[in-house]
């Protein structure tokens, strides 16, 4: 190299071999971050390779150490030492907790720190490394840039070019959830397994040069600082205003990208939280803690409908023979023709329920809505505007079973049709021979999503996140194959944590859209075992205190998809992830139904129990906070046989127990639960649902003429279909409204549970 004496400057070899070692720990820092593009196994190699390049690094740089106590320390030299000695922590906490894991590069090293443990803090350390790395690099920019004899306007450019890269990276810092990975409020990597490998280097480049630009302006504002006489206020100006541009352009993409919300406590609201994809962790709070579109109202396109027992596919004709249809009402409602098929899951059909009882049923023809209700026609007609997510093509939720049964009927009387109900208080009675709006039953609802087929979903096939809108990180049978989901149809994918609007994705083979996913959708029927002889247009139980949704929405894992899957809820139930289709009927039966009971249940009595299930301590602690503001008696839940202390054998233990649908016996539960009126039931949400010594709990008591209110501690997914297990194994118990809490809570726990418990009714002492 020459310099400007005409001599040669020769780098020594050592520096060079000192630059090589620092650009290859960069490359590695990029290519960890990338867990989803390297895999498990290339990211634990990738691992020991950085943790062998730090220790040469050390050797490299030992001459810092010596001079560590020599010399005066400036502000800037304090602030680097702290840096150092914070990454050199953050990155040997990384690789320690990270060998305890490994399952490829050092499998013997495996449980050398407690695996829960283990996983929490390297993933909170990984990403501190991250931050720290760029802020040490950022500091040693300034005294690299000074020897740069470029001229001002390419300086210039530098800085800006600087500066919007930096606010990019600090709205990806923000988008991507970062400060909750670092504060240990996340402790699963909720990554997007679907993008591109170039975006995700790009992406984590710019964080990192996010940092690197903080880095080096606080080096330079330090500097700036000794500066002599205006020189000083100039640069710290010059400085201060490039930070700030770096965060007004972070701050406007994250605006215009929209602010992500906060989870709230209640299950009428969505989760904020994305789910773990996989390679992190399963849905299980307490560690476990786990396309083409047609436009609203248009006729839907009727494709062919595949064989099955004498089903029938959507017809455009007129109605049915002996039938006078109503005039033309312009609803683009399609008309299925109805016939015979098999309802319910044949045994072999994974993660069936024992409710799903395969029977051979005949359905008459009636017209069905292709997409679900909106939030625009449901303020149309009612001038309600229920619900959490707005937009006026979005499905309408947070209605309950008799906001549905009011709506129908309003929406035939502005159609000019007869309503199909009477509405008492207490109690409707259907009109079968009425040619109004209605809720379909139970069979209608099944034979429509079906469209032909006998599968698990009427794609024949298991549906992934771009089939479906619903909690695309555990698509159908991801529970028996988290660890290897390369078997599996359907790959995870994204998790919208939203509902999206009507007819986002392909309709089935009969025309009809959003049948698995987006909104789960209230039927007539109550609740209860189907009855072999009621076979021909059957409306359900005589009987009973839950009425039946079907569907899933967007919270739903995908066993909770499948056209048999039965979900039940109390008439009162309101939930951010429930909605309506709505149908009508092409040929009158003359007959009336009856439902009775459903007027909205409250709170009685106030002896109260809180009783509990909790693996990791999230749930124990929100029972505590219960318990202080409530002083009412506490019992633990616990198995006879603990799980596992192991993250990872618990995980499989958890589903083997919910596959089976095993109930495990209990340690001293109470003889009996009369001395209670209120049963204040806590869980954490493990695969979706509730643990299995909760079932066994719910089984040993009758709860007749007691009111049950859940508590749940989740990590995205709020109570999953937990209501809906509680619903079907306390069939006779009046639930309350429930509390769902982000893993522990956090700062705002105490409130949270003092306004649910206003809300449900249960005094505070």
């Amino acid at each position: 190299m020459n310099a400007a004496g005409g001599g040669t400057v020769r780098i020594p070899t050592k520096n060079i071999f000192k630059r090589a070692v620092d650009a290859c720990m960069s490359i590695l820092l990029l290519c960890l971050m990338a867990y989803q593009v390297t895999g498990e196994a290339l990211h634990e190699w990738f691992g020991i390779g950085m943790t062998v390049l730090l220790i040469v690094h050390h050797v490299l740089n030992v001459k810092w150490y010596a001079a560590l106590f020599k010399g005066k320390y400036s502000a800037l030299r304090a602030v680097g030492a702290a840096v150092n000695a914070l990454l050199l922590g953050s990155i040997a906490l990384t690789a320690l907790c990270g060998l305890s894991m490994s399952a490829h590069a050092v499998p013997f090293l495996y449980g050398l720190l407690p695996v829960s443990f283990a996983r929490r803090f390297h993933l909170a350390m990984s990403f501190w490394s991250f931050v720290l790395m760029g802020f040490h690099l950022g500091l040693h920019v300034p005294a690299m840039a000074a020897g740069w004899k470029g001229r001002g306007r390419w300086k210039a450019a530098a800085a800006a070019a600087g500066t919007a890269a930096a606010g990019v990276g600090l709205w990806l810092f923000v988008r991507n959830g970062i400060p909750d990975y670092l504060f240990f409020r996340t402790p699963f990597a909720f990554l997007d397994y679907d993008k591109a490998a170039v975006l995700v280097f790009a992406e984590n480049l710019a964080i990192l040069i996010a940092f690197v630009f903080l880095g080096a302006a606080c080096a330079a504002l330090l500097k700036a600082v000794k500066a002599p006489g205006g020189g000083r206020k100039r640069r710290m100006l010059s400085v201060a205003g490039l930070v700030l541009a770096a965060a007004l352009i972070g701050a406007a993409l994250t605006l215009a990208a929209g602010w992500p919300r906060d989870p709230a406590p209640s299950w009428g609201e969505p989760a904020a939280q994305t789910g773990p994809a996989s390679g992190a962790r399963p849905e299980m709070t307490e560690a476990p803690p786990v396309t083409s579109s047609a436009p609203p109202g248009s006729s839907a396109e009727s494709g062919p409908a595949p064989q099955t027992t004498s089903a029938s596919p959507p017809s455009s004709d007129g109605g049915p023979q002996g039938w006078t249809d109503p005039p033309d009402v312009g609803d683009g409602f399609v008309l299925l023709s109805g016939g015979t098929f098999r309802m319910g899951s044949p045994e072999t059909e994974n993660w069936r329920g024992d409710d799903e009882t395969l029977r051979e049923v005949t359905v008459s023809p009636f017209y069905i809505d292709p997409f679900e209700t909106t939030q625009k026609e449901y303020a149309r007609v009612t001038g309600q505007e229920p619900g959490f997510f707005r937009g006026e093509d979005l499905p309408v939720e947070s209605v309950s079973w008799l906001d549905a049964i009011l709506f129908a009927n309003a929406k035939s009387a502005a159609a000019g049709l007869t309503p199909a109900y009477a509405v008492t208080e207490g109690r409707v009675v259907w009109d079968r021979s009425a040619n109004g709006y209605r809720l379909p039953t139970e069979a209608e609802w099944e034979y429509a999503c079906r469209a032909g087929t006998e599968t698990p979903f009427h794609a024949e096939r298991s549906l992934g996140a771009d089939d479906a809108n619903f909690y695309g990180r555990y698509p159908y049978e991801i529970e028996e194959h988290y660890f290897d989901d390369s078997v599996l149809e359907a790959r995870p994918g994204v998790y919208r944590q939203t509902t999206v609007a009507v007819g986002s994705f392909s309709a089935s083979g009969w025309g009809l859209y959003d049948m698995h996913g987006n909104v789960n959708e209230w039927c007539w029927d109550a609740y209860g075992t189907y009855d072999p002889q009621d076979a021909a247009d059957p409306a359900g139980a005589p009987s009973g205190a839950r009425r039946v949704y079907r569907g899933g929405g967007w919270n739903d894992f995908g066993k909770n998809l499948r056209s048999a899957y039965r979900a039940a809820g109390q008439p009162d139930l309101k939930a951010a992830n429930l909605g309506v289709r709505l149908v009508r009927s092409a040929a009158g039966l003359p007959q009336t139904v009856a439902a009775d009971g459903i007027a909205p249940a409250e709170t009685a009595g106030d002896r109260v129990l809180i009783a509990f299930f909790s693996w990791g301590g999230n749930t124990r602690g929100i029972a505590r906070e219960i318990q202080r503001q409530t002083g009412a008696d506490l019992f633990e839940i616990a198995p006879v046989r603990p799980y596992s202390a192991d993250y990872n054998t618990v995980l499989m233990e958890a589903q083997e127990d919910q596959h089976r649908q095993a109930r495990p016996e209990l340690l001293d539960p109470p003889a009996s639960l009369d001395g209670y009126d209120v049963i204040l039931l806590g869980y954490p949400n493990w695969w979706a649902s509730i643990p299995m010594s909760v079932a066994s709990f719910l089984e040993r008591y009758d709860f007749s003429g007691k009111t049950v209110v859940p508590f749940c501690s989740h990590g995205g997914g709020r109570f999953g279909q937990s209501l809906t297990a509680i619903a079907k194994l306390a069939p006779d118990a009046v639930l309350g409204k429930g509390l769902s809490v982000h893993y522990s809570g956090g700062a705002s726990l105490p409130e949270d549970v003092s306004a649910w418990l206003d809300e449900n009714g249960v005094g505070r002492k």
